[in-house]
């Protein structure tokens, strides 16, 4: 559906959408910066995931308006390449390069896309803080597949990893598991310490 030809009421309805849909994101983030706050989480990395997320949002909204199926189901890869121009924007002089490895491109709930963007965002603020180092030339690269109803997705980067840490009990934990349960996954056990699967369900 083209939006050129939709009526004023039609038009008002989206926006309408749109905004509710932008507010409850905007409010999800607040809300997780606030629990870095009060966990104390070190402002620069408060800082960095901040930016990062807001201008994604503003990638989601954007393909939400132009999506072209009722449901404004959004493209994974579509999604993922904005995603990957952002961070390498944003990271280019911290010697950090992004890839993505998106083979086979689907549509997905953008509330969905939206909870994955935020815990890809946290995992790159763990290998940050422990995992990378200054002196190297960093990659990082993660892959989004789905399997049937299900989906896997593959975080790593070149540093030292950060399974072990993510596996540990403490205060990054505890964020890092709470991003999992928006969207219902779970933690697949690996034996490389720099990799991460995580597995959900599409819907």
């Amino acid at each position: 559906m083209e939006n050129s030809n939709l009526t004023s009421d039609e038009k008002r309805l989206i926006l309408k959408d749109y905004n509710h849909r932008l507010n409850n994101d905007l409010q999800a983030l607040l809300a997780f910066i606030k629990l870095k706050k009060r966990f104390e989480i070190d402002n620069d990395e408060i800082i960095n995931f901040s930016y990062v997320s807001i201008a994604s949002i503003s990638a989601i909204q954007n393909m939400m308006y132009y999506a072209d199926n009722e449901d404004n189901l959004i493209s994974v890869n579509g999604f993922f390449e904005d995603f990957i121009k952002i961070l390498n924007d944003y990271y280019f002089k911290s010697n950090i390069q992004f890839s993505n490895e998106i083979e086979n491109d689907f549509i997905m709930n953008p509330k969905k896309v939206f909870h994955l963007m935020l815990l890809v965002n946290e995992m790159i603020n763990l290998s940050i803080a422990f995992s990378l180092k200054e002196d190297c030339e960093n990659k990082i690269s993660f892959n989004l597949e789905k399997i049937e109803e299900e989906c896997l997705l593959t975080y790593s980067d070149n540093g030292s990893g950060i399974y072990q840490t993510i596996s540990e009990s403490n205060v990054k934990t505890m964020l890092f598991e709470q991003l999992i349960n928006q969207i219902d996954g779970n933690l697949e056990s690996c034996d490389d310490n720099s990799n991460i699967l995580i597995k959900f369900a599409y819907n």
